[in-house]
């Protein structure tokens, strides 16, 4: 896509008539809805003004393989060490290069592939979600995503199926003045469990974009826990929404982790769609140079005797900026909701600056519901403390800020994820 035109739209081989025409209404509302502007409260911290989303191409290939040997040497180094999975797929700019399924879940039913093939093999399933959480109409940019959509994974697991170990999703980029639009629905049924980790990397860029949305359907009893890992190089864009359907019981425990991009805006939902429904919500986040990090979340308690509980922490230095917007919604009739939503943000320099506006928006009567959120500097008292214990004042801020993460990460249930997150929490603080 150049010169500001708008592209042909991708025609991937054997795509059904119900996302074909999926395609064609995304891009009517494509030309249709205006740029997100500063002059809406959901937009008013982060200035889109010099983005033009028709200037980019919409498509760049991929090299495939059937193993990760085979892949693009530039995406094996961004991976670097991947743990214990019980199935890895890879996207490479806008295609799918290589997806792998441990034989034994597969045996059980377990479905993970990429969403174009999985369009074609389970069209009746997906045509009942693809965009059924997150319609086009949403937003110019997810308008956009969902006409050019290209990539992208499905994971399906089973009544009553665990899947022990995590599946992971690594979406790899290093094709300038790209977007890419992957995609992910995840569908866990009745009393199943799974844990899926999505990544996203690049190589250094000088501009390209990412426009992702994640749909997740929790079954009642389903047990999910799903992570997002944004660590784009510098150049890039990143537009991401992640959003939960919760019925009887389920469970939702997800994370979300920023680190790279140039700018990054995070938009994360759950609702709470039927009694007994569960969301813990985790953010990390480090912000340096120009960066700028915007979060946006969503606890929407649409039935009654449901919990949520939100818990975001941040660190900015340098001339970065972070914004969280937060609502807590409680529908008419959903009494005994239990809900709480708390945003800290650490800000390391005098340049730094963080915005936290947490909401509450209650239509019950019966209900623990409550916020918090604060901005401040390290406590310099707390530094003068460890200084008269012999620790010099550079390692004080140093271990200051590391407890200050370290309710966040005590709570992350995955071993790997916790180590890579203090790890690299301890090389943003030594730059």
């Amino acid at each position: 896509m150049t010169g500001g035109t708008i592209a042909p739209l991708p025609t991937p081989r054997g795509e059904p008539e119900h996302a074909r025409a999926l395609r064609r209404e995304a891009l009517a509302a494509f030309e249709a809805l205006p740029m997100p502007s500063q002059e809406t409260e959901e937009w008013r911290y982060t200035d889109l003004s010099g983005l033009e989303l028709e200037a980019y191409e919409t498509f760049a290939p991929a090299r495939r393989g059937s193993t990760l040997d085979d892949l693009d040497e530039g995406l094996l180094e961004a991976a670097g060490a991947i743990g214990d999975r019980g199935g890895l797929a890879v996207q490479h700019n806008s295609e799918t290069a290589m997806v792998h399924l441990d034989p034994d879940l597969a045996g059980k039913g377990v479905v993970f592939t990429g969403l174009d093939e999985a369009i074609e093999a389970h069209g009746e399933m997906l045509e009942k979600r693809l965009h059924r959480l997150v319609p086009p109409e949403r937003s110019r940019l997810v308008a956009q995503h969902a006409a050019y959509r290209t990539g992208g994974m499905f994971l399906y697991v089973p009544a009553g199926v665990t899947v022990e170990l995590p599946l992971q999703s690594l979406t790899y980029l290093d094709a300038d003045r790209t977007a890419v639009f992957p995609h992910t629905v995840v569908v866990v049924e009745e009393d199943a469990e799974v844990t899926l980790i999505e990544r996203f990397v690049s190589s250094r860029l000088d501009d390209a974009v990412s426009n992702a949305v994640t749909e997740i359907f929790a079954a009642p009893n389903a047990r999910v826990r799903h992570i997002s890992l944004q660590d784009w190089g510098s150049g890039v864009r990143h537009f991401g929404v992640q959003r939960a359907q919760l019925e009887r019981d389920a469970q939702l425990r997800s994370l979300v982790v920023s680190f790279g991009g140039s700018l990054s805006r995070t938009e994360a939902e759950s609702i709470m769609a039927a009694p007994g429904a569960y969301s813990e919500m985790l953010g990390v986040y480090f912000a340096d140079g120009d960066q700028h990090f915007d979060f946006r979340s969503l606890q929407d308690h649409a039935a009654p005797h449901c919990t949520s509980d939100l818990l975001y922490k941040g660190a900015l230095r340098d001339r970065s900026r972070a914004v969280y917007s937060g609502w807590v919604i409680v529908r008419p009739g959903a009494q005994k909701t239990d809900a709480f939503q708390t945003n800290r943000n650490i800000v390391l320099s005098d340049a730094a600056k963080a915005d936290s506006i947490p909401n509450l928006e209650i239509e019950a009567n019966d209900v623990r519901c409550g916020h918090a959120a604060s901005v401040g500097p390290v406590e310099r008292d707390e530094v003068f403390y460890l200084q008269t214990r012999g620790i010099p004042e550079a390692e004080a801020e140093r271990l200051i800020v590391t407890g200050f993460f370290q309710e966040v990460l005590d709570r992350v249930g995955i071993d790997e994820v916790r180590a890579g997150l203090e790890e690299a929490i301890q090389v943003e603080l030594r730059r």
